[in-house]
C-alpha cells in the first residue's frame, strides 16, 4: 500500500511539473452565441488564459480590442475572437493579395435575407438600355459572401434603407470593375452557388 501510494504522489508531482511548464497567453472568447451583424459588447466578452502553442498569434489580445465591434459571422459560445471575425480589414485575410471588398446592390433584395457570410453568389448583370442586345452576363462566379448589414444599428455602411440593401463580396480587382461598371448600366442579381470543391 505504502509503495501505491508513493507512487500515485510521484506521478502527481509530475503532472503538476507538466503543468507549470504549459506556457499561456490571454485570448478573447464569446461568453454566448453571437450571430452576424451583432455588435460584441463588453458583457459579451470575456478573456482567457489558452496554452500558446494552441492557437495562432492573431488570437492573442484583450476585450478592449473587440468590445464595439460588429461580428461578420455567427460565433457559438466560448469560440475564440479573431480579427477575420469582425467587419473591417480583417475581413479580408486569408483571401488573395488582389482581394478586395465590393458592395453589390442586387435588383432583388430579398435576396440579401437568403445569404449568410462564407456563402458563394454568381454575379449576372443586365442593361437597362432597350437597344441594348447582349441580355444578361455573368460578371462574377462562386464570389465569397464577406458581410450582409443586419440592421441600422450595425450597419458599417452607414443608416438608411438602401444601406441595408448591400451585401459585400470578395472578389478580384478586375472583377470589381466589371461590378461597378455593369451597376452603373443596369441591375446586378445574385444567384446562390455551391461552394467550389479545392
Amino acid at each position: 500500500m505504502a509503495l501505491v501510494l508513493g507512487l500515485c504522489a510521484a506521478a502527481a508531482a509530475m503532472l503538476a511539473a507538466e503543468s507549470a511548464q504549459v506556457e499561456t497567453t490571454t485570448a478573447v472568447r464569446v461568453a454566448a452565441p453571437v450571430a452576424a451583424g451583432d455588435v460584441l459588447t463588453t458583457e459579451l466578452l470575456e478573456e482567457a488564459a489558452v496554452d500558446v502553442e494552441a492557437v495562432p498569434a492573431e488570437h492573442v489580445g484583450q476585450v478592449e480590442q473587440y468590445a464595439g465591434r460588429t461580428a461578420a459571422t455567427a460565433l457559438p459560445a466560448g469560440a475564440l475572437v479573431h480579427p477575420s471575425q469582425m467587419v473591417g480589414p480583417g475581413l479580408l485575410q486569408g483571401h488573395d493579395s488582389d482581394t478586395v471588398a465590393v458592395p453589390v446592390r442586387p435588383s432583388d433584395a430579398s435576396m440579401i435575407s437568403l445569404l449568410s457570410p462564407g456563402q458563394h453568389v454568381d454575379v449576372t448583370a443586365s442593361s437597362d438600355a432597350p437597344e441594348s442586345a447582349d441580355g444578361t452576363q455573368r460578371i462574377a462566379e462562386s464570389a465569397p459572401v464577406l458581410w450582409i448589414p443586419q440592421g441600422e444599428s450595425e450597419n458599417w455602411l452607414g443608416a438608411g434603407e438602401q444601406a441595408r440593401k448591400v451585401v459585400i463580396l470578395a472578389v478580384d480587382s478586375e472583377t470589381a470593375a466589371a461590378i461597378a461598371e455593369a451597376g452603373h448600366q443596369g441591375q446586378l442579381h445574385l444567384s446562390l452557388v455551391s461552394e467550389p470543391q479545392p
